[in-house]
């Protein structure tokens, strides 16, 4: 809507201005049918891509691109910085890769739907959610039913994003045993998440004292 009644025609879908990383990325949890009884129903896919770092590296290619076509007296700047970038991007993600190795097959409960790029990217299984339906709260009648299904299952971790009450996962942590850890879903959403590297050293590292 904003863009529709905005003034500026190089801003719009198929302009140059537009960078819709929907379109560098590939989407997950696109639903085969959009109903609104279903709650929070993203049409074009789970725009939470910024969890996973290879999305990162995708979406920095296409900026760098996108920023000469916008400005060719920088072009060379913009691709030095890109490539200094990416070769430092390359090296971070193979480290946290390593890292993150024993977190592979670990079952985890996410309040919302909102980490399945992350648990793609290390190999995490979601054994369930603390919201029933989609950007609802959570109800005690489902918080207990999650329960009674998660005590034959060697779930590891509660995983909420620090914006997310911690009343729900609380509440299951302190009945099941199972840790609930809070992790960074963007830059500056922890102390420890003070730049892209930091943010993802940051998830890494809270997922494996989770899981240990």
């Amino acid at each position: 809507m904003l863009l529709r009644k905005a003034s500026n025609r190089k801003v719009q879908p198929g302009e140059t201005g537009h960078l819709d990383v929907s379109q560098v990325v590939p989407m997950l949890g696109v639903p085969t049918r959009v109903d609104r009884g279903e709650g929070d129903i993203h049409p074009y896919g789970n725009p939470h891509t910024q969890t996973d770092p290879h999305n990162v590296a995708r979406v920095a290619a296409e900026l760098a691109k996108r920023m000469a076509e916008l400005d060719p007296a920088g072009k060379d700047t913009y691709q030095s910085r890109y490539e200094q970038f990416a070769a430092r991007w390359t090296e971070a993600v193979a480290d946290w890769e390593r890292r993150a190795a024993p977190l592979r097959g670990a079952e985890i409960v996410t309040h919302h739907i909102a980490w399945v790029y992350m648990t793609h990217w290390l190999g995490l299984e979601v054994a369930g959610h603390l919201e029933a339906t989609p950007g609802i709260p959570p109800t005690v009648a489902h918080l207990a039913k999650l329960l009674g299904d998660l005590e034959q299952r060697p779930v590891r971790a509660i995983v909420r994003a620090t914006y997310q009450p911690e009343r729900p996962s609380k509440w299951l942590s302190e009945r099941s045993g199972i840790p609930a850890v809070v992790l960074p879903h963007c830059v500056g959403s922890t102390p420890g998440a003070t730049d892209l590297f930091a943010m993802f050293d940051d998830m890494v590292s809270r997922l494996l004292k989770a899981v240990k």
